[in-house]
């Protein structure tokens, strides 16, 4: 394990925990783990480093913002994969992004079945997918499932974990 991976996994370790316990992962935390993924990538890897470094912040932020803007998920969410995607590249942070949100999709789908809502979720979203046409039901859709939310930062740390041992498209870049 090298130090990017040490750092990468300390700076989740702190996120999880912080997102569980208080619904939050601090800027105090995200600021000083991307500057160390700047200079980590930089030092082992010049200016390529640091430019895959930016493009995988870049898109680990980008990745994350619809659904921030819908209200699903916190700003620390955001910055959190844009992080994993300065320590690990575009293609890591891409690949983070989907196993973490199959990872949140299965915890998403326990939650709703635990609460009872899982079927009107799905019924709500199946009758109603020209939701286009009428998106006040898809905010009624989208209540069921605001009912019982969980700190998707759990989410996104699993999925870059998978990610750093079943690597899609080469792993680190």
């Amino acid at each position: 394990m090298g130090v990017n991976d040490i750092a990468l996994v300390l700076t989740l370790i702190i996120a999880v925990f912080t997102d569980w316990r208080e619904q939050k992962i601090y800027n105090k935390l995200l600021i000083p783990a991307f500057l160390a993924a700047l200079i980590l990538q930089t030092f082992q890897g010049g200016i390529s480093g640091l430019t895959s470094s930016l493009l995988g912040a870049g898109l680990g932020f980008t990745l994350l913002l619809l659904p921030y803007f819908m209200g699903g998920i916190g700003a620390g969410d955001v910055k959190l994969l844009a992080v994993i995607g300065a320590f690990g590249g575009a293609t890591f942070a891409l690949t983070s992004f989907l196993y973490g949100a199959i990872i949140g999709g299965i915890i998403s789908a326990i939650l709703l079945a635990r609460s009872r809502a899982l079927i009107s979720t799905i019924m709500h979203l199946l009758l109603l997918l020209p939701f286009l046409r009428r998106p006040k039901h898809l905010s009624e859709a989208m209540n069921n499932t605001s009912q019982e939310k969980f700190p998707y930062g759990i989410a996104i740390s699993l999925g870059t974990l998978i990610s750093l041992y079943f690597p899609v498209g080469g792993g680190w870049s």
